[in-house]
C-alpha cells in the first residue's frame, strides 16, 4: 500500500479512536473549560466547548474540540484536538496529533506531532523528541525537532534544528519559493525535497547529509495519493465549518437537526431543485457585460452553502447515530467528528459514491435554504 495513504488512514483512525470509548471518559461541555494550575485531571479529559485551557496538569489524555484550545500547564499522555486555534505552551509527555486553522507550538512535545492545518509555527521555543508529520498551507520551523520532519505544504520555512532527516514536498507549482531553508538552520540528516523551483538555502545553513533535488511528476501517476489528499482537504473543511455550527451558532443548529428529522423529503426536493438550476441560472447571467458580477456572486454563495451543507449533515449524521441509535449524550462535537469520518467514507463508494454526495448535499442546502426563507417570512 502506498505509504502516504497508508498514513492517511492511520490518521483518521487517531481521529476516531476516542469515538469508540465515549461511555467511560469525563467529559466536559459548555462555553468554556479551564483548568486552573492548582488543578489535576486523573486520567483522560473529554473536553468540548467555546474555549479550552489547560493550565493545570492532565495525568491522561487530552481529546478535545472547541474553537481554541490553549495548553499552558501539562498533559502527561496525547494531545488530540481540533480547533481553529490550536496553542501549546506547556508540555505535552505524548503524541500531539491535532486537525486546525492556526496550530502554535511554543512549548515541549515529548514524542511524535502530526498536524492537520493551515498555518503551522513551531516556534524558537518549541523542543520536538521525535518525528514530524504536517500538512499545512504554510509552515514555520524554528524549533527543535530531535527526529525527522516531513511536510506537504504550500511553502515550508525552517529556521531552526532538524535532528534527522528533512523530507518536504511543496503542493503548490505557482509559488516561487515554496522551499526556504534559512540561514542559521540545521539538518542533521539529509535534506530531500519536491518542488517546482529549488528552494532558497541561505549562506549558513547547514546540512550534514546529501541534499536531494525533485521536480513533481508531469502527470500524475498516483491516482490513489491524489484521491487519498483531496479527500482528506474534505475532512478538514467539514470539520472547521461544523465548528461554526457547535459553537458559534449552536441554536441554529438545533433547529436545523429538527427539520432535518421531522421533514427530510421536503428539505431534499428543495436542495435538488436549488443545486440543478444555479449552475444554468449563472451560465445565463454570465453571458451579459452587466450580470457578470452577479454571477460571480451567486456561484461563490452556491458554492459556499454546498460546504456549509456537508458540515451540517455530518452533525446531523453523529448524532443521529450517537444520541438517537446508541443512547449516549455527549458534546455535539463528537457527532460532528462520527459524522464526518462516515460521510466521507460514504463518498468514497465506488458507483453510488457520486449520488450520496448528491442526497446529502442536497438535503443540507435544502435545510440551510428552508431555515433562511423561515427567518425573512418571520420579519
Amino acid at each position: 500500500m502506498n505509504k502516504k495513504y497508508l498514513k492517511i488512514i492511520i490518521f483518521l483512525a487517531l481521529i476516531a479512536w476516542p469515538l469508540s470509548s465515549l461511555k467511560a471518559a469525563t467529559t466536559n461541555a459548555g462555553q468554556a473549560v479551564f483548568i486552573a494550575n492548582n488543578e489535576v485531571i486523573s486520567g483522560n479529559l473529554f473536553a468540548a466547548g467555546d474555549s479550552i485551557t489547560v493550565d493545570g496538569v492532565i495525568s491522561g489524555d487530552l481529546i478535545a474540540g472547541a474553537k481554541s484550545i490553549t495548553v499552558n500547564g501539562r498533559v502527561e499522555g496525547d494531545v488530540i484536538a481540533a480547533a481553529q486555534n490550536i496553542t501549546i505552551n506547556g508540555e505535552v509527555g505524548g503524541n500531539v496529533r491535532v486537525v486546525g486553522n492556526i496550530i502554535t507550538i511554543n512549548g515541549t512535545v515529548a514524542r511524535n506531532i502530526n498536524i492537520l492545518g493551515s498555518e503551522v509555527i513551531l516556534s524558537d521555543k518549541a523542543r520536538i523528541g521525535w518525528d514530524v508529520i504536517l500538512m499545512a498551507s504554510t509552515a514555520q520551523i524554528k524549533g527543535i525537532i530531535d527526529g525527522s520532519l516531513n511536510t506537504y505544504c504550500k511553502q515550508t520555512i525552517i529556521s531552526g534544528k532538524i535532528g534527522k532527516t528533512a523530507t518536504l514536498k511543496a503542493y503548490d507549482e505557482n509559488q516561487a519559493q515554496s522551499i526556504i531553508i534559512s540561514s542559521g538552520a540545521i539538518i542533521n540528516g539529509d535534506l530531500n525535497y519536491t518542488a517546482k523551483n529549488k528552494a532558497d538555502i541561505k549562506t549558513g545553513a547547514e546540512i550534514s547529509g546529501q541534499t536531494n533535488y525533485h521536480t513533481p511528476p508531469v502527470k500524475e501517476k498516483d491516482n490513489i495519493t491524489v484521491w487519498a489528499w483531496g479527500r482528506l482537504f474534505s475532512i478538514l473543511s467539514m470539520i472547521l465549518i461544523g465548528l461554526i455550527f457547535i459553537f458559534i451558532i449552536p441554536k441554529n443548529t438545533t433547529k436545523f437537526i429538527n427539520d432535518l428529522k421531522t421533514k427530510p423529503g421536503k428539505l431534499l426536493l428543495i436542495g435538488v431543485i436549488v443545486l440543478l438550476i444555479t449552475p444554468p441560472l449563472t451560465l445565463i447571467l454570465a453571458l451579459t457585460i452587466i450580470g457578470i458580477p452577479l454571477a460571480a456572486i451567486l456561484i461563490s454563495i452556491w458554492v459556499a452553502v454546498i460546504f456549509l451543507a456537508q458540515a451540517l449533515i455530518a452533525i446531523f449524521t453523529g448524532e443521529l447515530i450517537i444520541k438517537e441509535l446508541m443512547k449516549i449524550q455527549t458534546p455535539m462535537f463528537w457527532s460532528l467528528l462520527l459524522g464526518v469520518i462516515i460521510i466521507s467514507l460514504l463518498f468514497s463508494l465506488p458507483l453510488v459514491g457520486w449520488l450520496i454526495n448528491l442526497i446529502i448535499t442536497a438535503l443540507g442546502v435544502g435545510s440551510i435554504l428552508f431555515y433562511v426563507t423561515n427567518q425573512f417570512k418571520n420579519i
